[in-house]
């Protein structure tokens, strides 16, 4: 680097090269210490005069009054720009300050120690030590460097009343620059709008709607149909079944009391559908339809039994005749839990039961009884079942009163066996199926006697063990004691003979009931041809042996 001169003179010598500063200032007479000339970068030396510790490169330095102990005015490394047209003259004094700190006469060697770096500061020797980057710099201080200084009484910068509120200002926006993250971050979202496809008793789709957040009475509306939440859910039936797979859907919600109201488009995925079809209990064959729809590859077992699908569907036919044939006098349930397990062919397994329960019509058929042996052309059907039922024998619908009974004559044209179902169908309602077996013959008498080749039970088992005779062949002859009759149906109390298997008079009975009309009058003999039936259990009285009679006969039995 050149020197430029100062005032048109030479004032000082150019700087040695080798790294290492080495030159001199040249003092000009009549002056303590020259000004040297300029350094292109460097801080003009009008706005540093009265910097405490600052010396113009080739002055002499001199060290601060160790009482005042006031380095302020130190310019400190990177501070000063380093390269030309850096900070101007005022900016450097701005950055640095100023105090007004009296300083001593002692006289200290300068170094260059900016010979590298172009418009650095020059600084006293013994302050370079603060600046020096390298590690190995540190270990060349003397011992107690630092503790000497602190002793030396540095004053710390005064804090005033405005830097004060000025900090507090900053914590104050920090907290609540921080609460707002926060609260961002961990309050919690509204729980979300849900839909679950469900199938309801009747077997219909509806979609359960889940909004926690709308209060009670708020209408949900999808696809035409509608429906009020209810502690959050709200079950809307829908016009037509969700199809399988995918569906985009948009449920409608309109809150009461000026309530925020929104439409909201949701996905409802439908992976698969089992729903039972009660129109096939109607059928010629009553049964219990399950239809099964389901995408490609899935995987069906229903009832404990697999399920082959084609293309897509399958159905499959549950049987529920023990539940709907027979006689009852009271309306009963159609239930059945039906087990399913399904294998999506991209998703778990699930399991699951299909609930079914719907109602029996009832129907009693009081004449001629489950199975009657006649020796005319025709019997009176007579019973009772539900108001408003329709009743049919085979092809033919029988009238039935508007409560519920009935009463019609059936023709039988031919001799021999025949047997046909009375059913009751009502609906809403699953049917009830009542079979009568119908035996024409030319002379009771000739029945009486092919009776007895199936071995018949008599007073001492039916006495013995009534329960025990249920469903068995079973030939009473006795008295009769009391006769009931209601339409066709009569109802007799029959007392044993005094025997060896009844030695009680008036405590061997049983009740008999017959489908067709005997005519016979108490005191008068009478033998009976039927079946074992539960024992009738009286009012507050002990259980009385019942007799489903097919037929019987005035006088004692033949060949008995």
């Amino acid at each position: 680097m050149r020197p430029v001169p100062v005032g048109g003179e030479a004032a000082a010598r150019p700087v040695p090269a080798g790294g290492e500063a080495a030159a001199r200032p040249v003092p000009v007479a009549g002056e303590l210490g020259a000004r040297p000339a300029p350094v292109a970068g460097a801080p003009s030396p009008a706005g540093m005069q009265g910097v405490p510790g600052w010396t113009h490169p080739g002055a002499v330095a001199v060290a601060p009054d160790a009482s005042s102990g006031t380095l302020l005015g130190v310019a400190r490394p990177g501070i000063a720009p380093t390269a030309p047209g850096g900070a101007r003259a005022d900016e450097s004094h701005a950055l640095l300050g100023s105090t007004g700190d009296a300083v001593d006469e002692t006289v200290d060697e300068t170094v260059d120690d900016g010979g590298h770096e172009l418009g650095a500061t020059l600084l006293p020797r013994r302050m370079q030590a603060f600046r020096m980057p390298k590690r190995d710099a540190m270990k060349r201080l003397p011992p107690g460097f630092f503790e000497g200084k602190r002793r030396a009484g540095l004053p710390k910068p005064p804090r005033t009343k405005a830097s004060r509120q000025a900090l507090w200002l900053m914590v104050a926006g920090g907290v609540i620059a921080l609460g707002s993250v926060l609260f961002v971050v961990f309050w919690p979202d509204p729980p979300p709008v849900t839909a679950q496809p469900r199938v309801d008793e009747s077997g219909r789709d509806v979609l359960e709607v889940r909004c926690p957040s709308c209060p009670d009475g708020t209408s949900v509306a999808v696809n035409g149909g509608q429906a009020k939440v209810m502690n959050g859910v709200a079950q809307v039936a829908l016009g037509a079944p969700i199809p399988i797979g995918k569906n985009r859907m948009k449920i409608a919600i309109d809150r009461p009391e000026g309530g925020q109201d929104e439409t909201i488009a949701i996905s409802v995925d439908v992976a698969y559908r089992i729903s039972p079809d009660l129109a096939t209990l109607q059928g010629e064959k009553p049964v219990l339809q399950v239809s099964v729809e389901a995408l490609a590859g899935t995987e069906v077992t229903l009832d404990g039994k697999p399920l082959a699908l084609s293309n897509g569907r399958a159905v499959a036919a549950i049987d529920v005749d023990k539940s709907i044939v027979g006689a009852a006098d009271e309306p009963r349930t159609l239930a059945r839990q039906i087990a399913y397990t399904v294998k999506p062919p991209d998703g778990p397994r699930e399991q699951g039961v299909v609930s079914v329960s719907v109602g029996i019509v009832q129907l009693r058929i009081d004449a001629p009884g489950p199975s009657v042996v006649i020796d005319k052309e025709s019997f009176v059907l007579q019973g009772r079942t539900a108001k408003g039922a329709q009743l049919r024998v085979g092809n033919h619908a029988i009238p039935v009163n508007d409560d519920g009974t009935f009463s019609r004559e059936m023709n039988v044209s031919s001799i021999g066996a025949t047997q046909f179902q009375v059913r009751a169908k009502l609906e809403g309602m699953a049917p009830r199926i009542v079979p009568i077996a119908v035996r024409r013959v030319e002379r009771l008498e000739t029945a009486a006697k092919e009776f007895l080749a199936q071995q018949p039970v008599g007073w001492a088992e039916l006495l013995g063990d009534a329960s025990a005779q249920v469903g068995k062949p079973v030939v009473l002859t006795g008295e009769v004691q009391e006769t009931h009759r209601k339409g066709q149906a009569v109802v007799l109390l029959m007392t044993a003979p005094t025997s060896a298997a009844c030695q009680v008079a008036s405590g061997c009975s049983a009740r008999l009931l017959l489908g067709v009309d005997l005519k016979a009058q108490r005191g008068e003999t009478v033998t009976a041809y039927g079946r074992g039936a539960p024992p009738f259990q009286p009012e507050g009285g002990a259980p009385v042996p019942e007799v489903q009679v097919e037929f019987a006969l005035r006088g004692a039995a033949p060949g008995r």
